[in-house]
C-alpha cells in the first residue's frame, strides 16, 4: 500500500508539475526567480501573452503563459541544421504554467529601419541572405501540419475563439485536415448554434466558405517561420540578418509563409516586390486566406 501511495503521489506530481523542461533541449542552465519577471501589460490578454526582459547585456528572456517549449525547440533546430541566424537558445522551461526561453540578445536594426538608409548594394546583401535562408528552410519537409515537434497550430486564425477555451487546433496529418481546422476555427469564432436548414442563407454561406477553404490543396508541407514581418527581421552591423520570434514556427502548406508575411500589409507599398524575391508568392491562396481571416474577425 505504501508503494501504491507513492506511485499515486508521483502521478499527481506529473499531472501538475512545477517545472517542465524539453526532452530535446535538456535542463536549462538556471531557472530565473519569478519575482524578477513581473507581469507586464498585455494588449491581447489570452492571445500571445509574452513579455521580454534583458537578463544582462547579451541575454534576453521571453516569458509568459503562451510561451512554449516548441518555440525554443524550433529555434534550436534551425540553428543546428541551417545557416539561418536566430537567437541562440540557452535554456527553456515552463514554471507554474508560464513558459520561459533564455536566449542570446541580438543587437541590430529592424529591417524597415535599415532599409530606409541602406544603399542598393547593402539591400542586395540582405535580400541574398533572405533568399538563402528561405531556400534552406523550405527544403525541410514535413509529414504533418502544425507547430514544431508536432505541437498544435499557432496563428491568429486559431486564436479568435468566441468561447475563450484552450481548444487545440492540430497537429493535422495533412493539408485536408488543416483546412478542416480552419473551417472549425471559423465556426468557433462566432457563437452558436448555427442553422442546419439547407435553405437558409447562413447554412449556404458556411457551405461556400468551406468549399473555398478546401480549394487550397496539393501544396507541399514545408518548415515555416509564420511571421516574417519587418519587425522580426534584424540586420546587424556586419550585415548579418537575424530572424527573430519563432513563436508560430512549424510545418505548414507552402503558401502559408507568403500569406503570413503579407496579409497585414508592408511598411512600404513597393516592399512586397522585395518579399516576392525571397518568399515564393502565392497570390491566389493569400487572397483566399485574407477573406477567411476577415470572416474570423467579423
Amino acid at each position: 500500500m505504501e508503494c501504491q501511495n507513492q506511485t499515486e503521489a508521483g502521478s499527481q506530481q506529473q499531472e501538475k508539475p512545477l517545472l517542465i523542461t524539453s526532452s530535446l533541449l535538456g535542463l536549462p542552465p538556471y531557472v530565473l526567480d519569478p519575482q524578477d519577471l513581473p507581469n507586464s501589460f498585455d494588449p491581447f490578454p489570452g492571445k500571445v501573452g509574452s513579455q521580454f526582459r534583458q537578463v544582462d547585456e547579451d541575454t534576453l528572456v521571453k516569458y509568459g503563459p503562451k510561451v512554449s517549449l516548441a518555440e525554443a525547440e524550433a529555434m534550436d533546430y534551425i540553428s543546428r541544421h541551417t545557416s539561418i541566424k536566430c537567437p541562440k537558445v540557452l535554456g527553456a522551461y515552463v514554471l507554474d504554467g508560464r513558459g520561459h526561453i533564455i536566449m542570446s540578445f541580438e543587437h541590430g536594426k529592424s529591417l524597415d529601419e535599415f532599409w530606409e538608409n541602406a544603399s542598393e548594394k547593402e539591400r542586395e546583401v540582405v535580400i541574398e541572405q533572405m533568399q538563402r535562408y528561405m531556400s534552406e528552410m523550405r527544403n525541410i519537409k514535413g509529414d504533418y501540419v502544425g507547430g514544431f515537434n508536432r505541437s498544435p497550430c499557432v496563428a491568429g486564425e486559431f486564436q479568435w475563439d468566441f468561447y475563450h477555451s484552450d481548444h487545440k487546433y492540430g497537429p493535422y496529418p495533412d493539408e485536408f485536415g488543416f483546412n478542416e481546422g480552419v473551417v472549425e476555427a471559423l465556426s468557433r469564432a462566432s457563437p452558436g448554434p448555427h442553422s442546419t436548414d439547407p435553405e437558409s442563407r447562413e447554412y449556404n454561406v458556411r457551405y461556400a466558405t468551406r468549399q473555398l477553404v478546401h480549394s487550397l490543396r496539393n501544396h507541399e508541407i514545408v518548415f515555416t517561420h509564420g511571421d516574417l514581418n519587418i519587425g522580426n527581421i534584424l540586420v546587424q552591423d556586419d550585415m548579418t540578418v537575424v530572424i527573430l520570434d519563432w513563436y508560430t514556427a512549424g510545418f505548414y502548406p507552402a503558401y502559408w509563409e507568403w500569406y503570413k508575411a503579407t496579409w497585414h500589409g508592408v511598411f512600404q507599398p513597393s516592399f512586397i516586390r522585395q518579399i516576392e524575391r525571397f518568399i515564393p508568392p502565392y497570390w491566389i491562396e493569400a487572397n483566399i486566406m485574407n477573406q477567411i481571416f476577415n470572416k474570423i474577425l467579423g
